[in-house]
């Protein structure tokens, strides 16, 4: 039986929002729709509609992992970093990794090219899967943030928000050159905007200009929110249009698609705020998909899986854009349902049992590491 979890179920776990937890749902969802239009099998000059429709599907996915990270920090800043949960998510990539491989080495093995045998045998750390390689050095980097975060008073976390916007947001929207941001150094910013998101629904006010919790704060969540959307759209189809009819090629019509952009990262916020301002009531279901969002990632993105999934898709582009759009939604709808129940079967088959049978055999062991991972910082 699925039960909402209402307090704390181990101490250190962050409790189960369902209105958060919907979120990194749709989140999801968005990331797949980004794949099915950065990794299809387009033609390279067709109709400039059609062309503009793949592009705006593409739009929600770095707006997706910026709310993944903005959950983490709005969650772990004020808590403090779990063995067991580093544990999972290592585990599963392994697990998906290995499985994929063994499943297209039998059934296809023409698409397992040498890279991706030696990628897929060590998933961590050779970039098979960009994210979860930022994602686990930013939990084990996270007690460290925790310490600087907890040392800053309301206004000096306002004006690092500040300073990291114009750093690596602002300066690289206007200009196209990004000296010191990367994947991680974002996500180390994302998670401690998590935790001052968390800061303000319990009080704490903003008080940098150029604060981006302040500017979203001062349009609003929902008109930022559908206003940025509306410029990478709309700066989608006049740059390719540029691009066609003028030759423009100073920049793509992604440019701005990309997680520091600042539309991205204002619409990244603002959708943030909606989510975690709704009074949702607690959804089992909800929860419960929520948990499985990982695992769809690392089934449909799997670099061998990508390359088999996304050509057999290519036959809607010549139906038109509103196909397109359709289609690309309804593609994102049915991979997350098919990867979640996936995902379940394995987190009830294999995950639940090992983990049982891992406390059972080494708590105290695992008690320790963890208090030692708690020690950090402190």
């Amino acid at each position: 039986r699925i039960r909402c979890r209402r307090q704390r179920p181990r101490e250190g776990a962050p409790m189960r929002s369902s209105n958060i937890e919907l979120l990194r749902i749709v989140s999801m969802v968005l990331i797949v729709m980004f794949h099915f239009s950065v990794h299809g099998s387009w033609p390279a000059e067709g109709p400039l509609a059609s062309d503009i429709a793949v592009e705006c599907l593409s739009f929600g996915g770095k707006l997706g992992v910026n709310c993944f990270v903005l959950i983490t920090g709005y969650f772990m800043v004020s808590g403090r970093l779990r063995l067991a949960s580093l544990l999972r998510v290592v585990l599963e990539t392994w697990f998906y990794s290995f499985a994929l491989l063994s499943i297209f080495l039998i059934a296809d093995p023409t698409l397992v090219t040498e890279e991706k045998l030696r990628r897929a045998l060590m998933p961590i750390v050779s970039g098979e899967y960009w994210f979860v390689t930022c994602y686990l050095a930013l939990m084990v980097v996270s007690p460290f943030l925790n310490v600087l975060y907890r040392h800053l008073s309301p206004a000096g976390r306002s004006r690092l928000a500040a300073v990291g916007f114009v750093a690596i947001s602002l300066l690289p929207t206007l200009t196209t050159f990004n000296p010191i941001g990367n994947d991680l150094v974002w996500f180390f910013y994302l998670y401690l905007i998590g935790g001052w998101l968390r800061e303000q629904r319990d009080g704490a006010r903003p008080q940098c200009v150029l604060d981006p919790t302040r500017i979203v704060g001062h349009w609003g969540a929902e008109r930022t929110f559908a206003g940025c959307v509306l410029v990478v759209w709309a700066s989608m189809a006049a740059i390719g249009w540029a691009r066609r009819e003028l030759g423009f090629d100073f920049v793509g019509p992604d440019y701005l698609i990309w997680q520091y952009m600042v539309p991205t990262f204002l619409a990244s916020v603002g959708l943030f705020r909606i989510f975690a301002a709704w009074e949702m009531p607690c959804s089992p279901w909800v929860n419960m998909l929520a948990k499985t969002a990982l695992g769809v990632y690392l089934i449909h993105d799997n670099p061998i899986v990508r390359a088999w999934l996304w050509p057999h898709l290519a036959w809607v582009y010549p139906l038109g854009p509103a196909a397109i759009i359709a289609f690309g939604l309804g593609s994102a709808l049915a991979v997350f349902a098919l990867g979640s129940l996936i995902d379940y079967g394995r987190i009830a088959l294999l995950e639940r049992p090992f983990f049982r049978w891992l406390e059972r055999s080494w708590g105290p062991q695992m008690q320790k590491a963890g208090a030692w991972l708690a020690d950090i910082g402190q």
